[in-house]
């Protein structure tokens, strides 16, 4: 089995606090065919130092460095573009792998070969309090390989996880979405599964260390990408022809996701400057024009103490209003 080498793909950006949990986990994988290509996104603190003393002792890893910092999905393109693999898989620097999950999901590949992608099972863990909690996985996603739609399907409100070990011909033939910062890899596992011929979560075990100083946790005038992100994503389906169910289901998440920026713009307007602010209110005006009743089910397009009105403005005084009176409390 282990003639087939396995790529592995790590973005490491100002990673020094947790790059040797992640390095370590991989290189003591009890397959040992693999080839573990760490890029730097242009670290301003150890990371490149670390990686260069790790490459000295172990001959399967290579150190790429980008030339300025363009976030994960673009480090990770670089990367692939080197991968020799036959199988690839990709890791956050901040989180790691369980010694066997390499081997468990190319043994699952090997068993099924119509088998494109093999979810690993995830475990939560509080970076602060190292509390473990298993990725809550809806009950109702088939106990057996899905077609690429239906699991595309589950993936597109996160109802399983999206860390997987991929055949490389589908993998690599996929660039990452690198338009809208941290929240393009979403886009590209959502294509990935779609794309698929089957897909099956595994017993490998995603360790994923949950940081409360991440990109998707921090307040930011970038977090607002997020609009144009699950946009693009929603003509992507449109152009591949996707079912409709797959759409209307995807514009629930884009919903709540709208739903979700208002908040954080309510609650953290001040820090944002005027021309951030302004510009901040028009993005989500241009996103809630993209929506239709219609194709909202009832239960989104009417939730209880808010409902869908003719202007933006109007949504949005009646929004802050239901925020204030602390009915909702949301993020995304």
């Amino acid at each position: 089995m282990e003639k087939d080498l396995v790529s592995v793909i790590i973005a490491a950006y100002n990673a020094e606090p947790y790059l040797s949990r992640c390095l370590d986990s991989v290189l003591n994988q009890t397959y040992r065919n693999i080839e573990v290509i760490v890029i730097d996104d242009a670290s301003t603190d150890n990371t490149l130092s670390i990686l260069k003393a790790y490459a000295t002792k172990d001959s399967r890893i290579t150190v790429l460095k980008m030339e300025k910092n363009s976030g994960a999905p673009a480090a990770r393109n670089k990367g692939k573009a080197v991968a020799k693999g036959a199988f690839v898989t990709t890791i956050d620097a901040d989180d790691a792998i369980a010694e066997d999950a390499i081997e468990s999901s190319v043994k699952e590949m090997k068993n099924n070969p119509e088998l494109d992608v093999v979810i690993y099972s995830v475990i939560r863990i509080e970076q602060e309090t190292g509390k473990r909690t298993p990725f809550p996985i809806n009950k109702n996603v088939p106990n057996r390989p899905m077609t690429g739609e239906e699991a595309c399907y589950w993936s597109l409100q996160w109802d399983i996880p999206g860390f997987s070990l991929t055949r490389s011909p589908l993998e690599l033939d996929m660039q990452e979405e690198t338009t809208y910062g941290q929240y393009g890899d979403e886009t590209t596992t959502h294509l990935l599964f779609l794309k698929a011929r089957k897909v099956m979560i595994g017993k490998g075990v995603y360790y994923y260390y949950q940081n409360p100083a991440s990109y998707t946790k921090k307040v930011s005038y970038k977090r607002f990408e997020i609009l144009e992100c699950r946009l693009s994503m929603k003509r992507h389906l449109v152009n591949l022809g996707a079912d409709s169910k797959l759409i209307k289901r995807y514009e629930v998440k884009r919903w709540r996701d709208l739903i979700g920026s208002c908040f954080l713009y309510w609650k953290n307007k001040k820090a944002f400057t005027e021309e951030e602010g302004r510009n901040i209110e028009k993005r989500l005006q241009d996103n809630y024009a993209t929506f239709r009743f219609a194709n909202l089910p009832i239960t989104e397009a009417l939730k209880p103490r808010f409902v869908m009105l003719p202007t933006f403005k109007l949504f949005y005084l009646q929004l802050c209003c239901v925020f204030k009176l602390g009915l909702i409390h949301t993020d995304h």
